[in-house]
């Protein structure tokens, strides 16, 4: 799109370039100017890394590494042309940063602060965390491709990948001289900025449709209950009170308001394995307005292991929601059976071995006649 300078009797179209002719450097100069920078193409990631390559077996460098607020990983990839074929270089990096840990993620963010502070401590504060939750750590990977021009087959595979469940976003740079005077529009292309919350939803129904078609329902799903005692979430009181929780960001108690009266959940505590079987016997609530059954008082009001923080839990951004469940069979945590986990907080498992193997240990009274 033409940029034009407003005179005093016309419009002066100021000229568009390229940054190769403005000798602007792809890793010496855009990549350390959006590094110290990084709102410029995106305003909610923090860069924990740059030139990032701690793997074996590979040479491959990120440009840009990032954590989001919503604990997400960020590979940002920059190129100063087409940006051909970066999204299949981009998808490589995702699947291999995928499995980081909060753990591992402060190892790599100290390498790149050096001796400005802790990097634990600045992460925490960056995801308005009070303490590691890794069970929440790293559910997506977002990728961020930036360059003055995108291909058509790029953008195509792009979208195309974007449907299938994927998180890539496409940011053009238009250069622009006058004089000695450099000037660069940002524009988001893909998604578009003002359709983005719209293809999301799309494109998170279409997934749930491909998934319903493509495999078997055992009427069966698995949820990661958390084990978070500062924040609010144990679950030796979700065992003790008839509940499962999720939340600490919209995106998480989403899914814990997903859950409908009938539906039976492994419960799931990471590092310890699943830990009960039950039904939902009513759908969820926020954490300050929930009543366990059989109790007259609120469950903030009750005795808890977790200390819950009650500013936290008033807030529809970081509350969690809760849900009523009649235990079929509940264990504590050190008799957790350990079995097959997918990461993330609500899914159905479709696999019947996997299903079968968890009811020897957790028998589904509830289909005796």
């Amino acid at each position: 799109m033409p940029l034009y300078q407003i005179t005093k009797d016309k419009f002066r179209r100021v000229t568009e370039t390229t940054l190769k002719k403005r000798k602007i450097g792809e890793r010496q100069d855009l990549q350390r100017l959006l590094r110290s920078k990084i709102d410029v193409i995106a305003n909610d990631v923090l860069v924990i890394a740059e030139e990032f390559s701690d793997w074996e077996g590979s040479k491959c460098r990120i440009d840009l590494l990032g954590i989001d607020r919503n604990a997400n990983i960020v590979v940002i990839e920059l190129k100063r042309n087409d940006g051909a074929h970066m999204e299949l270089q981009a998808v490589r990096y995702a699947a291999m940063v995928s499995t980081m840990t909060f753990l591992k993620a402060t190892e790599i963010y100290r390498k790149h602060l050096g001796t400005d502070g802790d990097p634990s401590e600045k992460l925490l504060r960056w995801l308005n965390w009070s303490t590691t939750e890794d069970g929440q750590f790293a559910q997506n990977v977002r990728i961020i491709l930036v360059s003055e021009d995108f291909s058509k087959e790029l953008t195509t595979a792009v979208m195309w990948l974007n449907e299938r469940d994927l998180d890539i976003s496409c940011v053009k740079l238009c250069v622009y001289k006058n004089g000695a005077e450099t000037f660069v529009n940002v524009e988001q292309v893909i998604p578009l900025p003002e359709a983005a919350d719209y293809q999301i939803m799309v494109r998170k129904k279409e997934s749930e449709n491909r998934a319903a078609a493509s495999g078997h329902d055992t009427g069966y799903l698995h949820m990661n209950v958390g084990d978070w005692p500062e924040g609010g979430r144990v679950w030796e009181d979700s065992k003790k009170y008839g509940f499962i929780s999720a939340g600490y960001g919209e995106e998480f108690a989403q899914q814990a308001q997903k859950l409908k009266v009938g539906d039976k959940v492994f419960a799931y505590v990471d590092k310890c394995g699943y830990v009960g079987l039950g039904i939902v016997t009513a759908e969820g609530v926020p954490f300050k307005d929930f009543i366990p059954k059989g109790q007259t008082k609120k469950l903030f009001d009750l005795p808890m292991n977790a200390k819950p923080k009650i500013t936290r839990m008033k807030r529809k951004d970081t509350w969690d929601i809760c849900v009523a469940v009649k235990w079929i069979k509940a264990v504590d945590r050190e008799h957790g059976v350990k079995g097959s986990y997918k990461r993330g907080t609500l899914c159905r498992i479709r696999q019947q071995a996997v299903v079968s193997s968890l009811l020897t240990h957790f028998p589904d009274s509830s289909e005796k006649k």
